[in-house]
């Protein structure tokens, strides 16, 4: 990790508790967003160095525990947000007051160390079942959700990897594959 990218962070005050949210515009940073068939999550990434991006900002939300959002500008993408709900435990009426007080929120720039390189050694000892039901997915035309455990985001981070370091434009279904599988929700545009 030799590279960093500056991004805005903001904390929101919920009740007794403050969150912290890092924010994103997806067409600056080339990752679309978007719902289909009014539940399934898609996420576009230009190339590879936007899926190293995502697999940053992953690696980022599981081990400090801050929200990220990646903000739509286009009316056909939806809002994405992704959290570790055991740390942050936040329904859908609360990530829409966080989006609402962004702007009145104070702010600081937080400099993102960019993962850019991938240990494929992981899927030697790769094991299905610890990340079974550790992604809990909901989309629709306003806000998607990725809510996950720790688990969750080390298998979104090595999915992001190993698709930005090969010449796949997604990962391929199989047996374990569920609407919440990486595989069907992120796709790198410039490979697929």
């Amino acid at each position: 990790m030799n590279k960093s990218l500056p991004i805005k962070k903001v904390t929101t005050k919920l009740g007794s508790r403050d969150v912290t949210t890092m924010i994103l515009k997806q067409k600056e940073i080339n990752i679309i967003v978007k719902e289909e068939q009014g539940h399934l999550l898609i996420i576009d990434t230009a190339d590879s160095h936007e899926m190293f991006l995502l697999a940053s900002l992953f690696d980022y939300s599981m081990k400090s525990g801050d929200v990220i959002y990646l903000a739509r500008e286009d009316p056909k993408a939806t809002n994405l947000f992704i959290f570790n709900g055991a740390i942050n435990p936040l329904a859908k009426k609360e990530l829409k007051k966080i989006r609402l007080s962004m702007k009145f929120s104070k702010s600081e720039i937080y400099h993102l160390p960019l993962l850019d390189t991938y240990d494929e050694t992981i899927w030697d000892t790769w094991e299905h079942w610890k990340y079974d039901e550790q992604l809990r997915v909901k989309a629709d035309q306003d806000i998607a959700i990725i809510n996950s455990t720790k688990l969750g985001f080390e298998m979104l981070v090595h999915s992001c990897l190993f698709l930005a370091t090969s010449d796949s434009g997604h990962s391929h279904f199989d047996y374990y594959s569920t609407k919440s599988s990486p595989e069907l929700m992120i796709r790198n545009i410039a490979r697929n």
